[in-house]
């Protein structure tokens, strides 16, 4: 993975949103931050990013409604849904709108880079995949 991954975090946890922008800026990805849900549609629609994590409880919009938004215009930007508060609904629902994890907070930032490695992977595998099925018909 030679280009700079793009990753959008949106966390309304500012002291870790800023700690883990910090430490994955410092190991060559480009990341942006939002704060709440007010923007973060706008932000995947006009921007190329390569994956997000995403908190389930936000200010202004939750988690759940913002990837049903997402996913109705982008369903193959991999999302990571990140959560204190994860239950067991809400992290069902979540695996049918189609994220690729989910990263406890009180993990460590390598797992998260571990998760966007894994994640971006897959993604690439599978649109290699689609490709061939196409050509193959």
């Amino acid at each position: 993975m030679d280009a700079k991954i793009r990753v959008l975090l949106v966390d309304d946890e500012v002291d870790f949103i800023n700690m883990m922008q910090y430490w994955l800026q410092k190991r060559n990805f480009k990341v942006d931050v939002l704060y709440d849900g007010s923007n973060v549609v706008e932000a995947v629609k006009n921007n190329n990013y390569n994956i997000m994590f995403l908190d389930l409880r936000l200010p202004v919009h939750d988690g759940i409604e913002i990837l049903r938004n997402i996913r109705a215009f982008n369903k193959t930007i991999p999302v990571i849904i990140f959560s204190a508060y994860g239950t067991k609904e809400n992290i069902k629902e979540a695996t049918e709108l189609g994220i690729s994890g989910f990263f406890a907070k009180e993990k460590g930032f390598e797992e998260a880079a571990r998760l966007i490695y894994t994640a971006i992977r897959i993604h690439r595998n599978v649109g290699r995949t689609k490709e061939g099925d196409k050509n193959a018909a």
